[in-house]
């Protein structure tokens, strides 16, 4: 039924792909900015500095190509956030161009955040401003060979604080917005393949649960049964009571069939009266025991539906993977099958297969 639909929340793959992205970026025009600066400050008489950064730059592409050449990305992912954490360091730690390194050093909470989530990060920023503020206010117990005024120091680290608590709840924003979107996909795939009526699959839901078990039926060597299934004498029950109480029949069978077949078969409304079974990993013999059970359990109950009570039958035609492979196939062969039940006599199952 469709309570077995798995409609797995997609953030994961979101926050995932949006990472590995933006490592994509950090790594391609990281290499092209530290080559450039780096460049510049070899110009500009900053050989130190500038090697610096051109060593960085190679490290950077380096560690790009490994990851499109070995595909890992919890390692890459590693990399790529030790790699950014000590350029901080150095930035920080050296001043850069003209007093010009504090500046970069603002990228790094936003690109945090989007590389390993709030969780990780909040911590991973918790760290490196309690470093940051060692780096400037005991530059000599490190090694750090920059000084700068008291005034930037202050400034510098209230304000990467700040950076960092308004890209910790935009982060936090941004991730509640996807899983609102996410929950909206999910409810709009269940319509989408939900008969409102009766709380089954619709034809396009059952099928495309067929394909994907004809899929799997390939693949494995297994066998799979199908069942149409349709309510005797519909058309009388609307007319005589009304088409309240046949919404109501519809609804009494649906739940009849769903409670007594198995957590791994589904059920879906093929249009009508007719409803679909899927039956997986099972044979045509213990098909037919299966839906037999279901349409004696159907057979045995009356209703009562407002001031009526009913008695309703279903016939039944079942066909396999034993015999056909192809969808079209085993609808044709089942719906010749319940032709044939009807013309039987109805409240029957066709082919009608006796326990070996």
């Amino acid at each position: 039924m469709l309570a077995d639909l798995d409609y797995s929340d997609s953030s994961e793959f979101e926050r995932d792909s949006l990472a590995r992205k933006t490592c994509d970026l950090v790594c391609i025009y990281g290499c092209v900015f530290m080559l450039m600066y780096g460049i510049k400050s070899r110009f500009a008489g900053l050989i130190e500095y500038s090697n610096s950064l051109l060593f960085f730059s190679v490290v950077t592409i380096g560690i790009y190509a490994l990851y499109r050449f070995s595909g890992n990305w919890t390692r890459h992912r590693a990399l790529v956030v030790s790699g950014l954490t000590f350029i901080y360091l150095f930035l920080l730690g050296s001043g850069g161009e003209n007093n010009t390194g504090l500046f970069w050093c603002y990228i790094y909470p936003i690109v945090i955040f989007s590389i390993v989530g709030t969780d990780k990060g909040k911590w991973i920023l918790s760290a490196i401003i309690f470093l940051s503020a060692w780096i400037l206010y005991a530059p000599e117990l490190i090694g750090a060979g920059h000084e700068y005024a008291l005034n930037i120091k202050h400034r510098f680290i209230g304000s990467i604080t700040f950076v960092s608590l308004i890209a910790y709840y935009m982060e936090r924003a941004r991730l509640a917005a996807q899983q609102e979107s996410d929950i909206a996909k999910a409810r709009l795939a269940l319509l989408a393949c939900s008969d409102e009526l009766t709380g089954t699959f619709n034809r396009r839901g059952i099928e495309a649960k067929v394909q994907d078990e004809l899929h799997r039926v390939v693949r494995n060597k297994t066998e799979m049964s199908i069942v149409l299934c349709d309510v005797d004498w519909f058309k009388r029950i609307n007319d005589r009571y009304g088409h309240d109480v046949g919404d109501a029949a519809l609804q009494h069978i649906a739940k009849v069939l769903g409670d007594t077949v198995r957590v791994t078969d589904m059920v879906g409304r093929w249009g009508g009266e007719e409803f679909l079974i899927m039956l997986p990993n099972t044979s045509l013999q213990k098909g037919y025991q299966l839906i037999e059970r279901v349409r004696e359990k159907v057979a045995s109950e009356r209703i009562v539906i407002g001031e009526h009570e009913l008695s309703l039958s279903i016939s039944c035609g079942i066909c396999s993977t034993r015999f056909f492979s192809r969808f079209g196939d085993l609808i044709k062969a089942a719906d010749t099958s319940l032709y044939e039940a009807k013309a039987q006599g109805r409240n029957c199952t066709r082919p009608e297969l006796k326990e070996a």
